[in-house]
């Protein structure tokens, strides 16, 4: 008897202590959601529309958006997902590209589109960034996050002092968004942390149901948080988002991952390291399978057995395949999913990405979250909310904060218009003898060639330009003839091939026009149509290129081949 007593107070015991766990299946017939601090409060927001709001954490004014559904009751906990925008991507044309909002409604839940921080001074902005999987570290345990070609002082944040390394690879804000690094798992707070905790203090929030999400640097927010938040949030769904090289880390308890990646994405790649505009990020199979940094997504999430694939809703569309690469997994799914696209959101964006994020999240549940990032067996205890938390009443004409006129900030007469045959041209009437004819965007352009110069043994290529930026530079190597009128547009030299999976290694460095994107953007994911007018006649301007997700390329929607003139 005193031998069953004993085992009696050792699992009481071990009950009482916290207990953090895996994400499981929803089941609606036997889901009993957890209700946060906020049932019965009246909500500050709006329902059925979405609000902006500003707070402050640590000092530093942030913002936000938010959207409340008309069908929200202040007595019935609701899910809520966190979508982040990529770099330089302004929160309201996040909320519209993504088109996770879309479906709050019908699938009740609150929907929330956190903003980057700015603080950037030098030309190119907006610079809305996330400090998360080593962008603001350089170097790493892997060594320097991007090559010499890569690097640019103008990236370095005012949060982030002075950057002095060589070469100077950080690119985003220093501002502290999850841990006071970005990487790593001590001293987990900061912005994002602090927002989940404030949301769940003002509303009614299943907290057994929270999930985030993201695209390009909100991507790598997005893997970061599922390895910080892995007690808390019940899935993620990172889109064209990835580690840089020597960072990538797994949760301590099950987060199910839907990893999304173009297949031609040279930006942040899915298969390779070594990124167009030069940055080394961690390829999907690493991520998932693990490195000499990381024992692998699988592994963390107790995955066995073969992958198999995962059936979606939107299987076929733009040639979309999903698969589960672990198999059967105790923790929660692993899979990814690719699509015929670049560094853009699965089919231009809007309801077709929305949907495929948001169907997948909404599968899984923390059962072990009580909320603050507690799990059962832990005393609730303060969290860590927001101060000074405002809801903006906007009036016609007043500046939305998570809005930005990037135009602004871009100047004319940095192409010279040509009246005959200029460079990137349409490929469908001939190159020049010194372009290729590559695919951009979901179209082709003549892209000027770009040789290399002799290499060190074990370095990649090194181009005779100056690689990527944000802002126009006559003395990159490109040339500046166009055949435009009153543009703003300017030529940035990448690493870009035509069916090369690797172009930075195989040194295939070519030119192509940048555009600024949200001019008169509609509501959806695709650059407004006077964001055209910038490119050359017949040329559309795109995202799918660039890591700075307000701008695009100018490309020509025809899928004919080329062939090279002389003139």
């Amino acid at each position: 008897m005193a031998q069953l007593a004993t085992l009696c107070l050792a699992a009481s015991l071990s009950f009482a202590v916290a207990q953090p766990a895996g994400s499981v299946l929803y089941d609606v017939e036997t889901h009993k959601p957890s209700g946060s601090t906020g049932c019965g409060k009246a909500s500050p927001y709006k329902q059925g529309k979405t609000s902006v709001a500003t707070a402050t954490y640590g000092g530093v004014k942030r913002t936000f958006r938010i959207y409340v559904p008309q069908k929200y009751n202040k007595n019935t906990p609701m899910p809520i997902i966190f979508q982040h925008p990529g770099w330089g991507m302004a929160a309201v044309y996040e909320e519209q590209g993504a088109g996770i909002t879309l479906y709050a409604e019908s699938l009740g839940f609150i929907s929330v589109t956190p903003q980057g921080m700015d603080d950037n001074n030098n030309r190119g902005g907006p610079w809305f960034s996330w400090n998360a999987v080593g962008t603001s570290q350089s170097p790493g345990p892997g060594g320097p996050t991007c090559t010499e070609a890569g690097n640019y002082p103008s990236y370095c944040y005012n949060s982030c002092q002075k950057c002095t390394d060589k070469p100077q690879c950080d690119w985003t804000t220093c501002d502290e968004d999850v841990t006071p690094t970005g990487t790593g798992r001590i001293n987990v707070g900061g912005f994002i942390p602090g927002l989940y905790d404030t949301l769940e203090e003002q509303l009614c929030i299943d907290t057994t149901r929270e999930f985030a999400a993201g695209e390009s640097n909100g991507g790598m927010m997005t893997y970061q948080l599922g390895v910080d938040l892995a007690s808390r949030l019940a899935a993620i769904a990172p889109q064209f988002g990835s580690f840089h090289r020597g960072f990538n880390m797994v949760p301590l308890v099950g987060v199910p991952v839907l990893d999304i990646h173009g297949r031609s994405d040279t930006t942040v790649p899915a298969n390779v390291s070594l990124s167009g505009d030069g940055y080394y990020y961690t390829p999907t199979h690493e991520i998932f399978n693990g490195n000499k940094y990381s024992k692998g997504w699988k592994e963390a999430n107790g995955c066995s057995g073969a992958p198999k694939p995962y059936p979606t809703d939107y299987t076929g569309i733009k040639d979309l395949w999903c698969v589960d690469e672990g198999g059967d997994c105790t923790g929660g799914a692993v899979v990814r999913c690719d699509y015929i696209g670049g560094h853009n959101w699965f089919n231009g964006g809007g309801k077709d990405n929305g949907g495929l994020v948001v169907h997948f999240l909404m599968k899984w549940v923390k059962p072990s979250h009580i909320g603050r990032g507690y799990s059962i067996g832990e005393n609730l205890g303060p969290g860590q909310l927001l101060e000074n938390v405002t809801v903006l009443d906007l009036k016609l004409g007043e500046e939305d904060p998570s809005s930005s006129a990037s135009l602004v900030q871009w100047s004319t007469g940095v192409l010279e218009p040509a009246w005959y045959q200029g460079h990137y041209g349409n490929p469908t009437q001939g190159c020049l003898s010194d372009e290729d004819a590559i695919p951009v965007g979901t179209g082709r352009t003549c892209a000027p060639r770009v040789g290399t110069k002799p290499k060190a043994p074990a370095t990649p290529p090194a181009p005779k330009c100056k690689l990527g930026g944000v802002v126009a530079n006559p003395q990159n190597g490109c040339p500046s003839d166009a055949n435009v009128v009153n543009s703003q547009a300017w030529p940035i030299c990448l690493a870009k091939g035509d069916n090369v999976t690797d172009p930075y290694s195989a040194g295939s460095f070519h030119c192509m026009l940048v555009c600024p994107c949200n001019v008169g953007a509609a509501s959806s994911g695709e650059c407004g149509i006077h964001s055209h007018d910038h490119c050359p006649a017949g040329a559309r301007c795109e995202r799918g290129e660039l890591r700075k997700r307000d701008q695009g390329v100018c490309t020509y929607a025809f899928p004919s081949s080329a062939t090279s003139i002389v003139v």
